[in-house]
Parts: C-alpha cells; sequence; structure tokens
C-alpha cells in the first residue's frame, strides 16, 4: 500500500491541475478599452446599482458600480480596466453593501444604499431593453439613462 502513495499523489496532482474558476493567470484575456460613463434614472443620478454590459457573442461581461453622481467605471478582466468594444446589452442592479464584520462602515460605492426601487425587468439583460455602445477607442462619457 506503501508503494501507491507516490502514484496516488502523481495522479491527484494532474486531477487537480485541470480544476479551476478559469480566471487565474492562464485565462483568456478579453481585449477590453477604457469604459466609463453616468446612469440615471428618471432624470436623477443612479447611485448604488452595479451596471453591468452583456457583449453578443461569447465575450465577458463588464460591470462596475454608480457612485453618489451617478458614474461608474466598467472592469472586465480587472476592476476598472473597460468594457469589450461593441453593442451590449445592460442589466442594471443594487449593489449589496458590504459588511467587514468590525463594525465599521464601508466607505466605497458598494456602501451607497440607494432608495431608489427599479422595476425588475432591468435586472436582466434580456428584460431591460437597454443597450450600451462601447466605441472602438473607448469612452469615459457612456450616458446610461433608463427609461
Amino acid at each position: 500500500m506503501i508503494r501507491s502513495a507516490p502514484f496516488l499523489l502523481l495522479a491527484f496532482s494532474f486531477v487537480s491541475a485541470g480544476c479551476g474558476s478559469g480566471y487565474g493567470p492562464r485565462a483568456e484575456q478579453a481585449a477590453s478599452v477604457p469604459a466609463a460613463g453616468v446612469a440615471t434614472w428618471k432624470g436623477q443620478p443612479l447611485a448604488g446599482f452595479r451596471i453591468t454590459l452583456h457583449p453578443a457573442d461569447s465575450q465577458r461581461p463588464a460591470s462596475g458600480v454608480t457612485d453618489a453622481e451617478g458614474r461608474f467605471v466598467l472592469g472586465t478582466n480587472a476592476l476598472d480596466d473597460g468594457a469589450v468594444p461593441g453593442t451590449h446589452k445592460v442589466s442594471v442592479i443594487p449593489e449589496l453593501p458590504v459588511d467587514d464584520g468590525l463594525g465599521s462602515a464601508p466607505t466605497d460605492a458598494a456602501s451607497l444604499k440607494s432608495s431608489v426601487e427599479l422595476p425588475a425587468k432591468f435586472a436582466s439583460p434580456e428584460s431591460s431593453g437597454l443597450t450600451l455602445e462601447v466605441p472602438v477607442g473607448g469612452s469615459s462619457s457612456l450616458q446610461l439613462t433608463l427609461p
């Protein structure tokens, strides 16, 4: 039985090497461009919401959280690295505050507790009716206006 231990260890190594989330250093990076903008609803900034752009093809989605002025910066491969160029369907959901368990209030955009309750249709890219175009050169002035 002791002789089989090295074999089992080697077999386990090969099996575990093939497992993973796909987001590690070996994962293919999407070709993103800078993408940021402002989200509004009924003429007011939409604060404390996660904006997610869903590409038409199998590219990775991009997302970002709106701040108190409705501004967001999108990230695809990493935080704030942009979005894949093209036309995207959009979903908008409330960002849940992060509790650090230490009793201190979070200070980032995720800590915003919005008093706005959006219709449920905006939570899905298929039902939201929202699209956003990210130009090939990127943009820092995208406008997402929820009807």
